[in-house]
């Protein structure tokens, strides 16, 4: 079996993992997903953007 010839390249791998993770977001205005990555292509991290929390009651 010889080596895959179709397959994503890492900016694309990393850009889907980032709107993949923007579905998370309960903002229905704005969904933002962000995936930081290091220079090895190691994923650092993951988030999205939500409502603030409401700290007093």
């Amino acid at each position: 079996m010889g080596k895959r010839e179709k397959y994503i390249n890492w900016d694309e791998y990393f850009m889907g993992i980032a709107l993949l993770s923007a579905e998370r977001s309960k903002d229905p205005n704005s969904q933002v997903g962000a995936c930081i990555v290091s220079e090895d292509n190691k994923i650092l991290s993951i988030g999205y953007n939500g409502f603030p929390v409401r700290m007093f009651r």
